[in-house]
């Protein structure tokens, strides 16, 4: 059959030729064991010279296996020893960029880029020497000096004159293979210029990989610290919390977040914040985590400072209401014991006077109104005694909220129901703080609520002291808690942490607010 390479358009680009041609350069071409060549075979051994049909058959055969052989998704060649290409297909020759023609009793050498030349001629003597098929990966160049990368398997003769080879365009292989590196380096170079200690671990809970700044932080080698070398560094008081969240984190293949102290170079531990999410393939395979480690400890002694200070505030704030009620009740006591006398003894002489001035009309009328001043000067002094300690806690804590109820009643006008156990028994500093908060809460229901019922409760269970204040006003709205002069709540809670009790506030608009408070019935 005639042939002309100069058409042919198989190659590189996957393009058919309209040509079906054997291999040239060699004899017959030793087509695969199969039906059709059975057949061939049968006709041949029958009659030496074979009918038009049969001849037909024959050719036919001979066709269909060189068009496979030509039409093969890879470049077949053979080779003698010197690398001089002897025969190629139509696929070998378009990956090349030239014709089959132009192509033969080349070297192949040729078109591999010159720094792989001695890789290629490495290979080939290894073809001729080895038993068994090898394999090598080069670079290429066709004829418009295009690159391109190809996989190459051969193996020899019987009589280690020739070879054959297989040559198979893997540039988009080798080209994902680069990006792959490139992005790998990418993220290595971001993860050690990364201000974080950054880690990987696989899917058996090893970790495999740590950034500069860890190794930088803990001084030691990448080999130390890689399998289970890192825990090394872990404070032993936190080392089992450590390990015991890691593992559940990697059983369940969820992120998570843990604090430990990690010994730093210069022989202090650090605490640091390490925070960690599973990784999984584009199939969704678990392949392990990846995390960070951020040294918190500079913000961990702040906030401990932050801390203490609010715990030595919240002293300073119990210590000046000790001092303020130890205050109020000497003032209360001097205020009663020599004003009230003093003001009991000038109305008994001026009640005398009133009483001898008789027959004085304007006399009589004088003593009368001084007399009207001094109780009015007592009443207002039992307000202030009242206002200052009331003398009704000392008779108990029952006794104190059954007067400030009556009392808010009186001066508001709102019903207000009291339900509360019998004997409440307290000492002086926390029946105190209660009674102060009960009449900060009432004070807020005239001053806020626009209420017109108020529920109050006192009950004893496990040990606390619960006391409800419920009114059915207006409610609390979320900006008014925030005000800056808003320090009435915030004392009724400063008091209760005081006491190591709680605060629940539950408020909504036009249905009123219910304060919750509970304190330990003995002192913590």
């Amino acid at each position: 059959m005639a042939h002309d390479d100069d058409n042919l358009t198989a190659g590189k680009t996957g393009a058919q030729s309209p040509v079906l041609d054997l291999p040239v350069g060699h004899g017959p071409l030793a087509l695969p064991s199969g039906h059709a060549y059975a057949d061939i075979e049968s006709m041949s051994a029958e009659s030496p010279t074979p009918a038009p049909s049969a001849r037909l058959a024959v050719e036919e055969a001979i066709a269909h296996y060189t068009d496979l052989y030509d039409r093969a998704p890879v470049g077949y060649f053979r080779l003698d020893r010197n690398g001089t290409i002897i025969e190629a297909n139509l696929t070998g020759a378009g990956l090349l960029g030239i014709t089959r023609a132009s192509l033969l009793r080349r070297r192949l050498e040729e078109f591999i880029s010159i720094d792989m030349h001695a890789s290629f001629n490495a290979f080939l003597k290894q073809v001729f020497q080895g038993e068994s098929k090898e394999t090598c990966e080069l670079r290429f160049l066709d004829t418009d000096r295009k690159a391109f990368f190809a996989h190459l398997e051969a193996n020899a003769d019987e009589a280690r004159k020739t070879c054959r080879l297989v040559l198979c365009d893997i540039s988009d292989r080798k080209q994902a293979e680069l990006n792959l590196i490139e992005s790998e380096e990418r993220f290595r170079l971001m993860a050690d210029s990364a201000p974080v200690l950054i880690w990987i671990t696989g899917s058996n809970r090893d970790y495999l990989w740590f950034n500069r700044m860890w190794l930088d932080f803990t001084g030691r080698a990448l080999e130390d610290e890689l399998g289970n070398g890192w825990l090394e560094g872990i404070h032993p008081d936190d080392r089992p919390a450590c390990i015991n969240t890691h593992a559940a984190a990697l059983d369940s293949r969820t992120p998570f977040t843990v604090e430990y102290r990690l010994l730093h170079r210069n022989g202090h531990f650090h605490t640091m914040l390490a925070h960690g999410v599973p990784r999984f393939s584009p199939l969704g395979r678990f392949l392990g985590y990846i995390g960070t480690c951020t040294d918190i400890t500079e913000r961990k002694k702040m906030e401990d400072a932050l801390q203490h200070s609010r715990e030595m505030l919240r002293h300073l704030v119990s210590h000046q209401e000790r001092v303020r009620e130890d205050e109020r009740k000497r003032i209360a006591r001097e205020l009663h014991d020599d004003l009230g006398q003093n003001l009991l003894a000038l109305r008994i002489d001026v009640a005398m006077l009133h009483d001898r001035s008789r027959l004085h009309t304007r006399l009589n009328e004088r003593v009368r109104l001084a007399l009207s001043h001094i109780d009015a000067t007592m009443k207002a002094v039992r307000a202030a005694i009242n206002n200052l300690r009331p003398t009704v806690l000392d008779l108990g804590l029952n006794a104190a909220i059954e007067w400030q109820v009556k009392d808010f009643q009186r001066r508001s006008g709102i019903i207000c129901e009291l339900r509360m156990e019998d004997d409440i028994i307290l000492d002086d500093n926390r029946a105190t703080a209660l009674f102060r908060i009960l009449q900060e809460s009432l004070n807020n229901v005239i001053r806020h609520a626009q209420a017109n019922n108020v529920e109050i409760s006192l009950r004893i269970s496990g040990g606390k002291l619960s006391m409800r204040i419920a009114d059915n006003g207006i409610g609390i709205y979320p900006d008014c808690r925030r005000k800056a002069n808003s320090f009435g709540l915030i004392g009724i809670e400063e008091r209760i942490i005081a006491l190591g009790g709680e605060l629940d506030i539950q408020s909504k608009a036009d249905r009123g607010t219910t304060v919750t408070v509970s304190i330990p019935v003995e002192p913590g």
